[in-house]
């Protein structure tokens, strides 16, 4: 397991905002922007209401991407890894009320207008692998740091940092 590195967790609280990509057994690609998050410094939680497209993927292939940007200073990162869902009632309500207590103005009353329609979400865990930088640079295709367990690095190949 890797630790994200501080900037990432600080460009995360400040932008408030992640884009998660997934692919399904086709190789069809899905975007989806992610409001709704909380993170610690090895982790990414996020809700998950509508249960589409992302989440079918994210049960069939777990690998999926995070990425977060800054674009007033063409800064970002992306971070490969895998999901699962927290299947613990009482770990899925107590991410739920982190997220909702940190959550604010248009994000929070969509995310309570969403749990008064009686629509409880998954909650969603996102385990990094490899990270790299977004960065309009040379170096940006080079990984900042990986996970050196046996699927990452067969997965993956050797990463160069």
């Amino acid at each position: 397991m890797i630790t994200i590195p501080k900037e990432i967790r600080q460009m995360m609280r400040e932008q408030k905002f992640i884009v998660v990509g997934s692919v399904d057994l086709n190789g069809v690609a899905n975007v989806s922007p992610r409001t709704a998050f909380y993170f610690t410094d090895d982790l990414v939680y996020w809700l998950d209401f509508f249960k589409h497209k992302s989440q079918e993927n994210f049960q069939v292939i777990p690998w999926v991407s995070v990425a977060v940007f800054d674009k007033k200073q063409l800064k970002g990162f992306q971070m490969k890894g895998k999901v699962s869902f927290v299947s613990d009632e009482h770990k899925r309500r107590n991410i739920t009320e982190i997220i909702l207590r940190s959550a604010t103005g248009k994000i929070s009353s969509k995310i309570f207008g969403q749990i008064s329609q009686n629509k409880h979400p998954d909650v969603i865990i996102f385990h990094p692998k490899v990270i790299y930088s977004l960065n309009p640079q040379e170096e940006s295709g080079k990984t900042m740091l990986h996970d050196k367990d046996g699927e990452t690095i067969s997965l993956f190949g050797r990463v160069t940092v």
